[in-house]
């Protein structure tokens, strides 16, 4: 207790009080700059995507319209892949698993894909139902 004021001293010292309240301003500051350029930027969207033969697959626009579609109907939370996701929706794992065997096993056909190099030669024989 400090002698003749009636009041009890800090239990703990002014430079820890001190350190503790410019960690807190520093980590909000931080925490507020975080969330304003998660807001305010944006990932770059290419004026146009080509093919390998030169043609245009999609365009900006295209980019564009998707995302508004996507943000008029709120399908942030539709539809899940591996469990992670929305609630709502269906769970496209197996969509996915489905189209990645078939994608491998024409690659393999084609040789790409095959260990030795050899078309139809592959260690495994795969079959996938459509």
């Amino acid at each position: 207790m400090a002698v003749g004021t009636g009041r009890r001293g800090l239990l703990i010292s002014r430079g820890w009080l001190q350190a503790v309240v410019l960690t807190f301003i520093f980590g909000f500051f931080i925490l507020g700059l975080m969330g304003y350029k998660t807001y305010t930027g944006q990932p770059p969207i290419p004026d146009r995507v080509g093919g390998t033969d030169g043609k245009v697959v999609y365009a900006g626009e295209d980019v564009r319209a998707g995302q508004k579609v996507f943000l008029k109907n709120g399908l942030m939370q539709y539809g899940s892949v591996f469990g992670h996701g929305g609630y709502l929706g269906p769970d496209y794992t197996a969509d996915y698993l489905r189209r990645s065997a078939t994608s491998v096993l024409k690659r393999r056909a084609m040789g790409e894909g095959s260990p030795t190099g050899l078309a139809g030669a592959p260690s495994r024989t795969w079959r996938v139902g459509t």
